[in-house]
């Protein structure tokens, strides 16, 4: 998805008196069928908004305790944080301390309110091929015969920062998963391409942390993966592994995987919610679940459970309020967590904002429960 400027932070409204929340201790792992599991066996349906914890590279200005606590006091279990690149690496063999610091005041603090956190570690949206925020030494020439894309970035130099942000994170419980690349820039014609990358992804992370749940993402966050695909995946150790995807469908047929999926790109043909302007017709729900099992069957087939990193609408949309409730009730009946696109953007006022400019939770959230 693309993203905004979180802006400045602002008190966050009071939250529930009656709330008793406590720090998270507990790590969580996942099995074939659930994403995230206690020790004692128990699943845990993580839900919870995408945040943009840094602002900029050499500010510490983050989001307060009051947010967090916020957002747990509403009823979400989780943050998904997104995390850009150049930020933390800015120039080759150097860290940003900077970043890392404000990075560990948010998971603190997240941590605090009683809320896991999903990293996304690189977060790849825009120009060029998925690379605004691929640091410029680490970004590749897209060619005009698919033979480079913007997934190479990462694959050929983000390694060793995935390596430490899983050495500054495998010992904390409250990291509930790393999600190493969002939406892979990765055609998805060449899903075989895409999984063996995510070997070497996978091997790198278990090198300097063997617990910590690692998500896997098709291209763009929705292509259709063939099972085929994954005997080019040959990772190390297959555990603790995680199917996450984006799910923007709207039911539209000509933007699912039928009429109009353009294997080159592995998006619709039109709009569909993710571009915060496209609604929704109620009629087309029986579609979501088609489209949304496709993905099911393929992950159950691997053995790994799914997790929806993203979903979300614009706000004031034809079906807006529908489109949540259908989501979700499909979501609840196929016992999976899930991850709202985003809890604030563009000074309150971008499409999928989940709080106003005065950090207000709009009327519609509690449909997200």
């Amino acid at each position: 998805m693309t993203v905004g400027a979180a802006g400045t932070a602002k008190a966050a409204p009071a939250r529930q008196p009656t709330v008793q929340d406590a720090a998270v201790t507990t790590r969580l792992h996942a099995t074939s069928s659930h994403a995230f599991v206690d020790p004692a066996g128990t699943p845990h349906q993580l839900i919870g908004p995408n945040i943009q914890p840094l602002w900029d590279a050499y500010d510490t200005d983050t989001w307060d305790q009051a947010t967090y606590d916020s957002i747990k006091a509403k009823g979400f279990t989780s943050v998904r944080m997104v995390l850009f690149w150049d930020m933390f690496q800015p120039t080759e063999g150097e860290w940003n301390e900077t970043a890392f610091s404000t990075l560990a005041t948010a998971v603190t603090r997240a941590k605090s309110a009683g809320l896991y956190v999903v990293l996304d570690c690189i977060h790849m949206s825009g120009s060029p091929d998925g690379q605004e925020h691929v640091p410029e030494w680490a970004r590749v020439t897209p060619t005009d015969d698919g033979s480079v894309e913007g997934l190479d970035a990462v694959v050929e130099n983000g390694l060793g920062f995935l390596q430490t942000i899983a050495n500054r994170y495998r010992d904390e419980p409250a990291v509930a998963a790393y999600d190493p690349v969002n939406e892979p820039f990765r055609s998805s014609a060449k899903s075989a391409r895409l999984l063996s990358d995510y070997t070497r992804i996978v091997n790198a992370i278990r090198a300097k942390d063997s617990a910590t749940n690692i998500m896997l993402e098709p291209s763009y966050g929705d292509a259709k993966v063939p099972a085929s695909s994954f005997s080019s995946f040959t990772p190390t150790d297959r555990g603790n592994l995680i199917w996450s995807v984006h799910d923007y469908y709207n039911g539209d047929p000509e933007s699912g995987y039928t009429n109009g999926y353009d294997d080159d790109t592995g998006l619709g043909l039109v709009p569909n919610p993710s571009d915060g302007s496209t609604g929704y017709d109620p009629a087309n729900k029986t579609a979501l679940a088609s489209h949304l099992q496709v993905q099911l069957d393929m992950a159950q087939a691997e053995g790994l459970p799914v997790w929806i990193g993203e979903f979300g609408i614009g706000n004031g949309l034809a079906g807006h309020d529908q489109y949540i409730k259908d989501k979700v009730a499909l979501y609840k009946s196929k016992g999976l967590g899930y991850a709202w696109w985003e809890y604030y953007s563009e000074g309150g006022n971008g499409p999928f904002s989940m709080v106003d400019a005065n950090d207000g939770w709009r009327s519609w959230v509690t449909l997200l429960f």
